[in-house]
């Protein structure tokens, strides 16, 4: 399990800048529970980078660096809780990119190798981990190279898995370099194996003029929530947004 949080800004930002102090200082310290990895990717021109190691972002130097220094219209950041017995070690890690987009998840999909039906060849080969998480951003490219839209190939992905019903959440962020895309999905069935209480994946949104910034519970205060079942999309520079049910998106969900 995980948290998440993804951003568009009008101007450069760090997560300092976008955060503030105290608030930077709240989401880090949900690592002390997340303790198993971190990852920041931001949009570069017509490209992401991505910067993640396999420990806590409330010890790790690296992390404190790059939230402070380096900035960006769009971005994300992650930080890992491992589960169903998979190792910490950074190839696991969130987020996966491919050098063009950038994903992260929170959830679990069970078994892991059960999404692999969704992957193509080509998409297979960019596999470093053994996660189910990179296997679902495997997935997403997998459609993306079809010839599917970013958020219609996200949407049909999640769509497809949540019909064999065997995940908790589905909730995850993609950064593309136009967009930001963050979508809550969660199965009601699995609610006993919410680790938190059943807010615990709740994914949140804040809309403010400089900035929409999206994040799972547990810090933050006064945000508006993304209904189980939505997929918000941020475009770059206007920030303009928009929420659409999974079901209206994509050929095929």
């Amino acid at each position: 399990m995980c948290r998440l949080l993804g951003w568009a800004s009008r101007v450069p930002a760090s997560l300092l800048d976008l955060l503030g102090e105290e608030d930077l200082d709240e989401f880090t310290e949900l690592s002390s529970k997340h303790a198993d990895g971190w990852g920041l990717a931001r949009c570069a021109g017509a490209s992401v980078e991505v910067r993640k190691q396999a420990d806590a972002a409330r010890t790790s130097s690296e992390f404190a660096h790059h939230a402070r220094n380096g900035s960006s219209e769009l971005g994300l950041a992650h930080l890992r809780w491992a589960t169903l017995g998979l190792d910490v070690r950074t190839e696991n890690a969130h987020p996966f990119t491919d050098g063009r987009v950038a994903f992260a998840h929170n959830g679990s999909i069970a078994p892991p190798r059960s999404v692999d039906r969704l992957i193509s060849r080509e998409a297979g080969r960019l596999r470093r981990g053994d996660t189910d998480s990179e296997r679902f951003f495997l997935a997403v490219l997998s459609r993306m190279g079809e010839g599917a839209a970013p958020g219609d190939a996200l949407a049909e992905t999640v769509a497809e898995i949540a019909a064999a019903g065997n995940f908790t959440s589905l909730n995850c962020l993609l950064l593309t370099p136009d967009t930001l895309y963050a979508v809550s999905r969660v199965n009601p069935a699995a609610s006993h194996e919410f680790d938190e209480g059943p807010d615990y994946y709740d994914l949140r949104y804040r809309i403010t003029d400089d900035a929409v910034v999206v994040a799972s519970s547990g810090w933050g205060r006064d945000w508006e929530e993304l209904a189980n079942g939505d997929v918000l999309a941020v475009r770059r520079g206007t920030l303009e947004v928009s929420v659409t049910p999974i079901e209206e998106l994509g050929r095929a969900a």
